[in-house]
């Protein structure tokens, strides 16, 4: 398996990177306010202009691994944007042939749209198909992320004949609410979405292969791990950066050979992280179920840990400098950390991994 990356994806992610280190602010993190979005149009929009949402669309030729560099860029930046979101319901839209044109909204960036997924574990939407041709959901998503900025929701359920459904409903539509999460991460806004007796119309929403929803969890929870690695890395260089510059009896204390041990075992982490994360994006594209199901498991279990561990050093080795406020580490953590948790965790995972090796 090839994990080395070719000249064009190298390309991608310095444009991304560029993009979003020019335009990308972590004050606003700091407002404390959990009840509004931090998602903004011209952000969207503009990613939408590199191509960035539609990167699955067929004709588009991106692939599941060149979405997962750009989300490690995302979670390096620390941005709300639903970058990897969006391109994830534009292709799941497409593979169901529904909404076509609310599809095309999405991938201009004129629509914000998110998928209402459940954790593993947590009860799914039931789905009630109606004598014409509508489909009523009714059950609650305890948090999406980008909840709130959110004008669709990409809603998986189930049906009363236990077939699976995919439906794209409305924010504003009757029967929807949706209460805004406070988290210990504060770069991203969050939302627990309730839909009670939602009606959503024929061409709105399609029966689909029984595996489609879990494709979907799978695709989001190797996202998740690869937006932990982004703020990973960023997470090292800062560490490396003021250990070379904070001066301790007279000598720098990257010069310590215990604080080079950490620096050295961070790197290690965010490495082994990269790679089970870019080796499990593959098996999106082109590999069977059995394959997916155990490289994303793999990566998230490993990654999860691996991006927290790194965090947790990276706070010990700045001292007394991390703790404060002001200082950007605490939300790079405060990220890292959350993320370990979403799309299943880790030891969600491994007792996944279990039942499938076993």
């Amino acid at each position: 398996m090839e994990l080395v990356i070719t000249d064009e994806q190298a390309a991608l992610v310095e444009a991304v990177r560029q993009w979003l280190e020019a335009t990308s602010a972590l004050e606003d993190a700091r407002s404390g306010d959990s009840g509004r979005s931090r998602v903004r149009r011209e952000g969207l929009g503009a990613a939408a202009a590199m191509g960035l949402l539609s990167l699955l669309r067929s004709g588009e030729g991106g692939t599941h691994a060149d979405l997962a560099l750009v989300v490690e860029e995302v979670g390096r930046a620390a941005t709300p944007l639903p970058i990897g979101q969006s391109a994830l319901v534009c292709r799941a839209l497409d593979d169901a042939g529904i909404a076509a044109d609310a599809t095309a909204g999405i991938a201009e960036g004129k629509v914000v749209a998110v998928p209402a997924q459940p954790e593993p574990g947590e009860k799914c939407v039931a789905g009630l198909e109606q004598a014409d041709g509508a489909l009523s959901l009714s059950g609650r998503v305890p948090l999406v992320v980008g909840g709130l900025a959110a004008e669709l929701f990409l809603v998986p359920a189930v049906a009363a004949d236990g077939s699976h459904v995919l439906a794209l409903v409305p924010a504003a539509s009757d029967g929807l609410s949706r209460i805004a999460r406070t988290t210990l991460d504060l770069t991203r806004d969050f939302a627990s979405v309730v839909l009670d007796g939602v009606r959503v119309p024929a061409g709105s929403w399609a029966k689909t292969e029984d595996d489609a929803a879990e494709a979907m969890a799978d695709a989001l929870a190797l996202h998740h791990a690869a937006d932990a690695v982004g703020a990973a890395e960023r997470l090292l260089e800062m560490t490396v950066q003021y250990v070379q510059e904070r001066q301790q009896f007279g000598r720098a204390i990257g010069s310590f050979q215990a604080v080079k041990h950490h620096c050295a075992t961070m790197a290690l982490d965010v490495e082994c992280a990269r790679i089970t994360v870019r080796a499990a994006a593959q098996t999106l594209d082109s590999a069977g179920r059995a394959a997916r199901r155990t490289q994303v498991s793999s990566a998230a279990s490993f990654a999860g840990e691996a991006c927290s561990r790194v965090a947790g050093t990276a706070l010990q080795l700045h001292g007394g400098m991390g703790f404060t406020w002001e200082h950007d580490l605490h939300l790079l953590l405060r990220r890292v950390k959350t993320g370990e948790l979403l799309g299943g965790s880790p030891r969600h995972h491994r007792a996944r991994l279990f039942d499938l090796v076993a």
